[in-house]
Parts: C-alpha cells; structure tokens; sequence
C-alpha cells in the first residue's frame, strides 16, 4: 500500500515538519531530468546490500510544480510507486519513510500503522537540528540535518526493544536539486548514537546527482 504524504505529515507547525512536508523542494530545478540516489543498508539482522533509486522530473510548471515518477530499487527489490503528479515536494522521503514502516512490520510482527503514527508525533514534537556541510559537485555546501527517535518514549517499545532506539537523521540543502540530501535510519547498539559509532543496522538514501533529459 503506497501511502500519501499525508499519512506521515504531523499537526502543528514544527520545522521539520515544514521542512519535509510543506516545502517546495522542486522548485530549484528548472529542466526535466532524473534526480539520483544511492541507497546503502548494512544489518546484522539480514545483510547487506545496496540499490540505486531514480526520481524522475518531467512537466515543469512554472509555480515550481512537477510530474514526479519512480525507479524505487531494482530487480526483486524494485517496489512499484505509481507516479505522483503536480508536485511541489520530493516525495523520495515519504517513499522511504512508507518502505522503512513495512520494514518494521517484517522485522517486529508489529502494525505498520503503529510505527507510522509514532512517526507522525515524533515531527509534530520537533527534531534536534544542526547546520553541516555535504558535499556536491566537488564542493561543500550548507545543509541542515534533522534528527528524531520517534520509538524511544514509547512505553510499549520493550515489544520492539532492538528497535526501540531508533534514528531518523534527514538532511537538506536549497543547493541540491530537490533539496533532500539523504534519509538515514540508524539502529544503535544501545540508546544513545553519534556519528561514527558502531551500529546495528543502518540504512540511507544519498543524492547522487541530477541527470537533465
């Protein structure tokens, strides 16, 4: 089941939640063309593997609106998005975000659902952020990074516990085309995570370039 944006998007006016869900992410690419990511998952839990995802851009409306289709993985991976049409947002996150709440299914036997709406509180709550550089084309540009652990106040996450310490890391910057940089879901070996440690499973979605028609 392909979920909206909608279903992600929390009350209130966080800024992450702006940032994700109301933003005009779009709006900096001015051609048809393919926007690229490499996706990277290392797990103890069932391996590794790695994957590409294409978003491609066509139909630029000049409100900054877009026909937005999707290579979400290949071969037996491949997982069949339909299009989303007049777009303002890159919905690669909400695409992630829908993958990542049936990979928690699988792996605990819990309720998609359930994760989705701890989700939802975590963005209507706020998130940690930091200003960092990433790199494109050579250089380093500006980005922000927003962090949130949507299962950690849960009181029933002993149901889960392996997943309880969960981080959703999203960082964007207005000097990338389509603006979403990467999504990064960390599982740390204990409550608490800083970059560099050692970790359970991680998965991330990194912007690779944008290829014009």
């Amino acid at each position: 089941m392909l979920l909206s944006g909608k279903a992600f998007a929390a009350p209130g006016m966080s800024e992450i939640n702006n940032e994700l869900f109301d933003k005009s992410h779009l709006k900096n690419i001015d051609q048809p063309g393919v926007l690229k990511y490499q996706f990277s998952k290392t797990s103890f839990v069932d391996g590794n593997r790695n994957d590409t995802i294409e978003v491609m851009v066509k139909n630029i409306r000049n409100t900054g609106r877009a026909d937005t289709y999707f290579e979400f993985f290949t071969g037996p991976n491949k997982r069949p998005y339909q299009e989303r049409l007049d777009q303002r947002g890159n919905s690669i996150f909400v695409l992630f975000l829908e993958y990542d709440v049936h990979e928690m299914k699988r792996l605990t036997g819990g309720e998609w659902r359930y994760f989705q709406r701890l989700l939802r509180w975590s963005f209507a709550e706020g998130a940690e952020k930091k200003q960092v550089e990433v790199d494109y084309n050579g250089e380093k540009v500006k980005a922000w990074e927003y962090t949130v652990q949507p299962y950690i106040k849960d009181p029933k996450n002993d149901r889960y516990k392996l997943y309880s310490s969960k981080y959703y890391v999203f960082t964007l910057s207005e000097a990338i085309p389509g603006e979403i940089y990467q999504i990064k879901t960390v599982v740390p070996d204990g409550k608490t995570w800083q970059e560099g440690e050692p970790v359970l499973v991680e998965e991330k979605v990194t912007f690779t370039g944008f290829e014009p028609e």
